[in-house]
């Protein structure tokens, strides 16, 4: 997230937040804050998360960006089927356990 745009909704480097899209589907992850990224754009690493059982050291951890996705007629595109690659997403910090 774009460190000024941070600062504005009261968060900071290392705060786990919780990132929710327009359709309801929520995501957490810890926040990092860049001087370089664009004020209006979320950005979250292509790695899918990690999931696999095959991976125990590394399942559970990172931030899955398709679970945001919507994937139905609505949100596809009409002539390549293609699924949307961005998400209206709203974000709020989330209180340590």
């Amino acid at each position: 997230m774009n460190r000024q745009t941070g600062k504005k909704k009261g968060l900071k480097n290392e705060d786990v937040i919780e990132v929710e899209s327009a359709g309801g589907r929520k995501v957490q992850g810890k926040l990092r804050l860049l001087a370089g990224q664009h004020p209006h754009v979320l950005g979250i690493a292509a790695c899918s998360g990690h999931w696999a059982k095959g991976q125990p050291v590394a399942r559970g951890k990172g931030t899955n960006f398709d679970t945001l996705l919507e994937l139905d007629q609505d949100h596809l595109d009409p002539i390549s089927t293609t699924i949307e690659t961005s998400a209206k997403v709203r974000v709020r910090k989330l209180e340590r356990a």
